[in-house]
């Protein structure tokens, strides 16, 4: 079933056009209800903030306000005009000085949260938002990791899904499966290891492809040599041009310290498209 709600979340960062104008395009698609939600950086993740004292406090603090003001007003008008004469619904909202936690609730009301990549470890400058995409993919919902400049026109085309049997991957397929059925072919690529062939015979993914077909999704099952799963991945991506790649995300530890397992981290480190996981 096609998702009623998306919560897209927007930031003072390049890449929140591009979020933006996808969600709108999938609302658009979907004749979803479409939120925008703004999430506002505090002062303290600004690397310069704890050298300013006195007076220079004081003005930080006032050009921090400035600044953060003129950027959401600057999305909130691109948000706007995009909506303008559009067939579906949309709202507004403002996220500050919201935990982690606390953004991930706006996920667990929609039906398809988009958010954008994952913070890198040595970023210097980082953001409340990427600081909180871990968190917001333990939402239970399907979270969409869209890379900056992702161009919206690029829905429909070849998906590569990730499949290893276990409930993850099939949480995952159960929330593509909108974009598979649209999409003009989909690749079940497997890694088969000594486990699959045990549970599953010489054909591990030969049923997921049949049941994918039964729902119309035109799936090739896509068997690969090796051991790196995620690199294997990534590179039939590369191979079909995809416009998407969907997979099941392994995580680990409570919400508030929610942590991606190995080989999922991986993945959104390197994602150089989107990447749709579910847990």
């Amino acid at each position: 079933m096609e998702p009623k709600d998306i919560v897209v979340f927007l930031e003072e960062t390049e890449g929140s056009d591009g979020r933006l104008n996808y969600a709108a395009a999938l609302a658009k698609r979907w004749q979803a209800h479409l939120i925008a939600t703004y999430v506002i950086n505090p002062l303290h993740l600004d690397r310069h903030a704890g050298f300013a004292i006195g007076v220079g406090l004081t003005e930080m603090l006032n050009q921090h306000r400035l600044r953060t003001q003129a950027a959401m007003l600057d999305n909130r008008a691109r948000f706007e005009t995009l909506c303008q004469r559009r067939s579906f619904t949309a709202e507004w909202r403002v996220a500050e000085d919201e935990t982690g936690e606390g953004l991930m609730l706006h996920a667990r009301h929609a039906g398809l949260a988009i958010v954008g990549p994952p913070l890198k470890p040595d970023i210097a400058n980082p953001s409340l938002l990427g600081l909180a995409n871990d968190v917001i993919f333990a939402s239970g919902r399907p979270t969409l990791c869209l890379p900056a400049h992702w161009s919206a026109a690029r829905i429909g085309g070849p998906i590569v899904v990730g499949w290893n049997a276990s409930r993850e991957a099939t949480r995952a397929i159960a929330a593509a499966m909108p974009f598979l059925i649209a999409a003009e072919e989909v690749h079940v690529v497997v890694a088969p290891d000594a486990r699959l062939r045990r549970l599953y015979g010489q054909e591990p993914g030969a049923d997921i492809t049949a049941h994918l077909a039964r729902y119309g999704v035109r799936a090739v099952l896509d068997q690969r040599p090796g051991d790196d799963a995620g690199a294997i991945l990534m590179e039939r991506c590369r191979e079909l041009h995809a416009d998407m790649l969907v997979m099941g995300a392994v995580g680990r530890s409570r919400i508030s310290e929610f942590v991606f397992g190995g080989a999922t981290r991986k993945l959104l480190d390197k994602a150089e498209l989107p990447l749709l996981l579910s847990q």
